[in-house]
């Protein structure tokens, strides 16, 4: 079978975290990999990726050299060595959305050294704008015969921002607009969307309406992160949208939030697109791993059931609200329970620097 006759296979995946949250500073991803290596996360899931044509997730990390002897606690967490990049590179990733509420936790200066290191390493990215080094948020790609060009948008607040972001402020209409300047150049429009609210399984109906009129603007693929957990996917005039991936490599540590999936896309010569899951959850070194037989199937089930939630009614936004409200609650509560069973594994300066977060967070608010 020739190149321009073969299907184009896309594999999407959650949020990727290649350092330490502050929760898990000292034994989270970061601490992992500097102990056994940047290969290390993706150890189960590096053959499956390969199968891939395009392979593309969140990267919710800047990726950006450290010393954590005697950098300050702030400036640590939620960044990766640059060797973490090798673990991306053997597992076939070729594409990173950055435009996320962590971008810019390390200034401009840790973004660009995130860029400049998947530059390097033939990593392409979406979401940020940086005209005068001619970054643009239009990554364009082609594989067997057909043109692909991803777009990636930010929608939460900013939130540790160190330096203004890197990114254009999204709205339907500036998406809408940067979707008509590449349509004619791409048989396929991919979009990763950074939105949402963590912890409920579920988009809100605004979310649901936002994607299903980019799908009628001429997107073929709509891609969400930032939630934490994995909510539903839908086929809509003829594209696909995975309302949220979850997380992939985190160092979270609830059942819930370590269930995840492969969004396996198969794209044929003539852009037509149907999609597979592939179940996964992650262990408890933060390895995600396929999950098979019946645990496997009573995953997709449980997402077929999620799937089934999407809805863009507006009546169903009270609902909506108190689900949110519930999930934040129970999330907080089990931080307090895992800083009380995790103790002993704390040095002095992360007690001091999460006792700090957790005042500012509550002064904030």
């Amino acid at each position: 079978m020739s190149a321009l006759l073969k299907n184009t296979t896309l594999l999407a995946v959650g949020d990727i975290m290649l350092g330490d949250s502050p929760v898990c500073y000292g034994f989270g991803v970061g601490s992992m990999i500097e102990k056994y290596g940047s290969n290390y996360p993706f150890q189960h899931i590096a053959e499956e990726l390969n199968k891939g044509d395009i392979v593309i997730g969140n990267l919710e990390v800047v990726i950006s050299a450290f010393n954590k002897q005697i950098d300050n606690f702030e400036s640590i967490q939620f960044r990766g060595q640059p060797e973490a990049i090798h673990g991306l590179v053997e597992s076939n990733f070729n594409i990173v959305a950055l435009a996320s509420n962590h971008t810019m936790q390390h200034g401009r200066k840790g973004l660009e050294e995130t860029i400049d290191i998947l530059n390097e390493n033939n990593i392409g990215f979406t979401g940020i704008e940086i005209p005068e080094k001619q970054v643009r948020n239009q990554y364009f790609m082609e594989k067997n015969g057909l043109k692909f060009c991803f777009l990636g948008y930010n929608f939460r607040p900013q939130q540790y921002f160190k330096d203004p972001p890197l990114w254009n402020k999204p709205s339907l209409e500036l998406i809408k607009d940067e979707i008509c300047k590449v349509r004619d150049l791409a048989d396929c429009v991919v979009i990763t969307l950074h939105w949402g609210d963590e912890f409920i399984e579920y988009p809100s109906y605004q979310q649901v309406n936002l994607a299903r009129q980019l799908i009628d603007s001429g997107a073929n693929i709509i891609l969400g992160h930032h939630p934490h957990i994995i909510q539903g996917v839908e086929k809509y005039n003829g594209g696909v949208i995975a309302y949220s991936l979850g997380n992939f490599i985190f160092d979270m540590w609830q059942k819930r939030l370590r269930k995840t999936m492969i969004l396996k896309c198969i794209i044929s010569k003539k852009a037509e697109i149907d999609f597979q899951i592939i179940p996964i959850e992650i262990n408890n070194k933060y390895q995600p791993q396929i999950v098979h037989g019946q645990a496997g199937e009573i995953l997709k089930q449980e997402l077929e059931k999620l799937s089934l939630k999407i809805s863009n009614n507006s009546t169903d936004n009270d609902n909506y609200n108190s689900e949110l409200n519930k999930n934040t609650k129970l999330f907080r509560r089990e931080i307090y329970l895992h800083y009380l069973y995790h103790l002993h594994k704390y040095g002095v300066r992360p007690l001091i620097g999460n006792l700090l977060n957790a005042m500012k967070k509550r002064l904030i608010k």
